[in-house]
C-alpha cells in the first residue's frame, strides 16, 4: 500500500473539490443558506441547516424549508427575539426524523443565548479558541461544552 504524502494531498483534494463542487447543485442544503446575504442570517441558517443535515436529502431540504418558513426573511433577527412560549406552537408541527419542534425550539434558544452573549455564533466559538493551539479541536470541545451547558428551562421546563 502506497503512503500518500501530505504535499500531494492538497492538489488532489483541490481537483476533487473543483470536480464535485457545483454552486448550483439543487440537492445541496447549502443552496438554502446562499439565499441570504447578511452575515448574521448566513450564520444562523447555516447552523440550523447543519443541525438538520442528516437523512434523505429531500427530507433534509423540506425540514430546513419548514423551519425557515417559521423564522421568516430575517432568521438572525428571529433568533434574537425568540420566545419559546410564543413560538413553540409554530415549531411543534416540524418533525425531522427524531428531531421534534421542541428540539428545534431548544436549538433556537441556545442560538439566542450565543448571540446575546457573544454577538454571533462565531464570537461564541472564538471565546474558546486559542490561536496558539495547533488545531481547533480544543475550541470545538469548548464550543460544544458551553453550548450544551446553556439552560433550556425556558423551552422544556427543565435543564437538559
Amino acid at each position: 500500500m502506497a503512503v500518500l504524502r501530505t504535499a500531494s494531498l492538497g492538489p488532489a483534494l483541490d481537483r476533487l473539490y473543483e470536480q464535485f463542487n457545483h454552486p448550483d447543485a439543487a440537492s445541496d442544503p447549502i443552496q438554502i443558506v446562499r439565499r441570504f446575504a447578511r452575515p448574521d442570517d448566513l450564520e444562523v441558517v447555516g447552523f440550523c441547516a447543519a443541525a438538520l443535515a442528516f437523512g434523505r436529502v429531500t427530507s433534509v431540504l423540506q425540514s430546513i424549508e419548514r423551519l425557515l418558513q417559521v423564522m421568516g426573511p430575517h432568521p438572525a433577527a428571529y433568533v434574537r427575539q425568540f420566545d419559546p412560549s410564543r413560538e413553540l406552537t409554530k415549531l411543534e408541527p416540524i418533525v425531522h426524523r427524531w428531531i421534534r419542534g421542541r428540539d428545534l425550539a431548544a436549538l433556537l434558544w441556545i442560538l439566542r443565548q450565543m448571540l446575546a452573549q457573544s454577538g454571533s455564533i462565531e464570537g461564541f466559538f472564538l471565546e474558546g479558541y486559542d490561536p496558539a493551539s495547533p488545531d481547533v479541536g480544543e475550541a470545538l470541545d469548548s464550543f460544544s461544552t458551553r453550548a450544551l451547558g446553556i439552560d433550556v428551562t425556558a423551552v422544556n421546563g427543565k435543564k437538559s
